[in-house]
């Protein structure tokens, strides 16, 4: 009996031991996994285009550093990757602004913006552009999506990003239906592709039929694209105010 208790010991030890061992080793593949793609990304530029809350400087830089600004109702974790945008610039693009939906995750009750995802020469958006790497890229589409952002996948790769330069725009499969599961490619600054998220085809006709309403945005949320606009040189207060009330109220 000693000797099959001592058998039974040394056994359960040896398993015990290959358990942890087997546990160490999945757990090195994971945050191998986890930082494998976040290594290739980081070295690929993008501009970042934005048209709605993240024209102001200080609540995009929460989406980077974490943190929260004024106005919000919660919080952002910020990217792994914390380091301030390269570049910012502004630009206008051919593209219908619109506020819808009833209630968003950082600002509560009111509607927030998109662009239609088409061109329409008679439109036009204006953006302040952010050149952050993919990584990074990646993880405010994580946060704008409501996602996690320590994930062992990227939301959007390399091939993803050429998809997108290639067809003008790729829907996100996990999130089409979200607030932004739409990224679109609205051509190059250079050798840098620019990209702005926004909804997909099929929302805009859900926006149009009522489907999912056309809302107003709420004051707050208003008051940040405002002082986006006046910091970036844009527009007056007045001539800022006039251009986000014509979008809200514009039929489409």
């Amino acid at each position: 009996m000693a000797m099959a208790d001592k058998k039974y010991g040394n056994c359960d030890g040896k398993v015990a031991g290959k358990s942890q061992q087997g546990t160490l080793v999945e757990k090195e593949q994971v945050d191998t996994a986890s930082t494998s793609w976040r290594i290739d990304l980081a070295k690929v530029d993008v501009w970042y285009a934005s048209y709605g809350s993240n024209m102001w400087k200080p609540r995009f830089i929460c989406y980077i550093q974490g943190g929260q600004a004024e106005g919000m109702i919660k919080a952002c974790v910020g990217s792994m990757d914390k380091s301030p945008p390269k570049e910012i610039m502004w630009k206008t693009f051919p593209h219908r602004l619109l506020f819808g939906r009833e209630t968003s995750m950082f600002w509560g009750v009111g509607g927030v913006a998109y662009t239609n995802p088409l061109t329409n020469l008679n439109d036009q958006t204006h953006m302040c552009l952010y050149r952050i790497t993919l990584e990074q890229f990646n993880d405010l589409l994580f946060q704008e999506n409501e996602l996690n952002v320590d994930s062992d996948y990227p939301f959007f790769d390399l091939a993803a990003l050429r998809l997108a330069e290639k067809e003008g725009s790729i829907s996100l499969q996990t999130a089409s239906d979200s607030l932004y599961g739409n990224v679109v490619c609205l051509g190059k600054e250079g050798v840098i592709p620019i990209l702005t998220l926004t909804c997909t085809l099929s929302v805009v006709e859900k926006f149009k039929s009522g489907e999912i309403p056309i809302r107003p945005p709420a004051k707050a949320y208003a008051n940040t694209l405002i002082r986006g606009l006046v910091k970036g040189g844009r527009f007056s207060i007045e001539e800022a105010e006039a251009y986000i009330d014509n979008a809200a109220s514009k039929p489409l």
